[in-house]
């Protein structure tokens, strides 16, 4: 049986009390993502010697991978006029202004200022450098203040496949997103235009959900009818370890335990600012060494097809403005991703969660808030919140 959960009014009045979009460097929320790597690029997307502006959490940087391959994080202006650092040069492992010359190393040091007298190092020009890593083609930069925390965020696959990396800018705050993975029951409509889900055989057929709290965040737990359990993983503050189907153009090589074009996918979410975000999918694909080929093509042609196409966050806003329907884009590469950014940005870009009317399919929703909360709370009151830790636990497909 699921819990009861909050009435509509105790619901109103808690997320009334509680700031749940603001991710900025000083609100509950933003110091609490703050505390935990985040991923900032796709691996692939960030050739060796080129430039990035970055708009992370409210705040701006510039990402630049040197000529040693790495990858590195500093501050978006130089410090010297404050014009924008991405538009200089990556010159070794360091990174010079445009303006007048003046070169950053990947910590943030200010090791060369052309025309002055000393030229070296000038550690009162010194600008921010954040602790950059990468990992399973994702590049994570921790954002945070003292020691960054253990990397990374999660441990290697174990199974033999090729990881295929993803990423999409949406029209909303990042945590109605998050709050859309851990609703199941929103997949046997928002998903019914494109029909991934009836294609599994479940329809309109609801699920029983449960909900808890665990070391690293939360599980879902859903069953329809005489079906099998399924378990999605939430690793706090803003990931879901699920079992997926893939996208259509590439879920047809592959497989697992039999089960042709499903993934075992990380997908987290970080916030650009308040109101857009940008998802960020890492999954495995179990490839045998037949199968590499295939893979290597249809994955290229998903992602010209991808680059060909509308952005995600364009079709959504015009499907809210009336311009088409979900019905005139049903060949979308990324459908599944549109169908969600409708639902989502429908709310607007930052929900009223103190107008809604919660029921008990919702229960996921409502525990979700009420341990955030609790964490949001112990910041706000300048005592520790809890050491969330991920051992590799194993979501359950279910299906």
């Amino acid at each position: 049986m699921l819990d009861k959960v909050a009435s509509p009014a105790g619901a109103q009045k808690a997320n009334q009390e509680v700031d749940f979009a603001s991710a900025g460097p000083s609100t509950p929320a933003g110091i609490f993502l703050r505390k935990f790597w985040q991923p900032i690029c796709v691996s692939s997307e960030l050739a060796v010697g080129k430039a990035k502006p970055i708009h992370v959490m409210g705040e701006k940087f510039t990402l630049y991978r040197g000529q040693s391959g790495a990858a590195y994080v500093v501050s978006f202006r130089c410090s010297h006029r404050l014009t924008q650092l991405s538009t200089g040069w990556v010159k070794e492992d360091t990174i010079q202004c445009m303006y007048h010359g003046w070169a950053f190393n990947g910590g943030g040091k200010c090791v060369f200022r052309p025309g002055e007298d000393p030229s070296g190092p000038a550690p009162a020009a010194d600008i921010k450098g954040l602790p950059t890593r990468e990992h399973c083609g994702l590049i994570y930069a921790y954002f945070g203040t003292g020691e960054a925390p253990s990397f990374p965020p999660f441990p290697d696959y174990t199974e033999r496949g090729v990881i295929e990396n993803f990423s999409s800018e949406l029209p909303c705050n990042w945590f109605q997103t998050y709050e859309n993975h851990i609703d199941e029951v929103h997949v046997a409509f928002v998903h019914s235009f494109g029909g991934s889900h009836s294609k599994l055989g479940r329809g309109l057929q609801l699920p029983e959900i449960n909900a808890y709290e665990t070391p690293y965040g939360m599980v879902r737990e859903t069953k329809s009818g005489e079906g099998n359990l399924r378990a999605t993983l939430y690793l706090f503050p803003n990931t879901m370890r699920i079992i997926i189907p893939s996208f259509n153009d590439v879920k047809h090589v592959g497989s697992m335990n039999g089960m042709s074009g499903w993934r075992d996918a990380y997908v987290t979410l970080v916030p650009i600012d308040d109101e857009n975000h940008t998802l960020y999918i890492t999954q495995l694909a179990q490839i045998t060494p037949d199968e590499a080929e295939e893979h290597r093509a249809s994955w290229a042609k998903f992602q010209q097809r991808i680059a060909d196409s509308a952005p995600v966050k364009l079709v959504a806003a015009d499907i809210l403005a009336g311009r088409y329907s979900l019905y005139d884009v049903l060949d979308h590469p990324l459908l599944v991703i549109v169908e969600d950014a409708v639902a989502q940005s429908g709310q607007g870009a930052i929900v009223d969660r103190a107008s809604e009317h919660l029921g008990r399919t919702d229960i996921g929703i409502v525990r979700m808030r009420r341990v955030l909360a609790r964490e949001y709370k112990a910041i706000m009151e300048g005592k520790p919140t809890k050491n969330w830790v991920y051992s590799g636990e194993p979501p359950i497909r279910g299906f």
